[in-house]
């Protein structure tokens, strides 16, 4: 796995998302290959409120720390969307998995203060091919998200 740490606290911007979602179709559907998404809606306890832009960079952080290269995360404050080109629902699993097992430790604040984060994780996968839409991917990542939360915090579900 080729983690890419210089990727910082920078998420893409949504109209970038939707922009390399398309592309990430379409050479899906040309090349049949996996494609997967990760809706994720995080919780910070640790910061008040006037610093809760702080708690989305640690967040941020942390997250590009465990991501691909290639992965695509973008978002803004509690709401992230990931795009996981050439991940199968197995890989897809693993990579919820992780994320969840990251986060269910504190981080350390930049001014050393411990920050807990509760997340849950919605999170679709489809095989490729001329069937793969964007509606199917974005609506059961959404779908998927209600289901995690309806579970409670630090958990995932998963549609394949």
């Amino acid at each position: 796995m080729n983690i890419d740490p210089s990727r910082g606290d920078e998420l893409y911007a949504e109209d970038v998302f939707q922009v390399l979602l398309e592309y990430e179709i379409s050479r899906s559907i040309r090349y049949p290959s996996p494609l997967s998404i990760i809706f994720i809606e995080f919780g910070a306890s640790g910061y008040g409120n006037t610093e809760r832009g702080n708690a989305s960079t640690l967040f941020a952080q942390a997250l590009n720390r465990h991501l691909r290269s290639v992965d695509i995360p973008s978002g803004s404050g509690n709401r992230i969307k990931i795009l996981l080109p050439t991940t199968a629902a197995n890989g897809l699993r693993a990579v919820c998995e992780r994320l969840l097992s990251v986060f269910k430790n504190e981080l350390s604040s930049p001014d050393g203060s411990p920050v807990a984060f509760s997340l849950n994780l919605g999170a679709v996968s489809h095989p490729g091919g001329k069937s793969i839409t964007r509606e199917f991917l974005l609506e059961n990542a959404a779908l998927a998200l209600e289901q995690s939360k309806l579970k409670g915090p630090h958990t995932f579900a998963l549609i394949a």
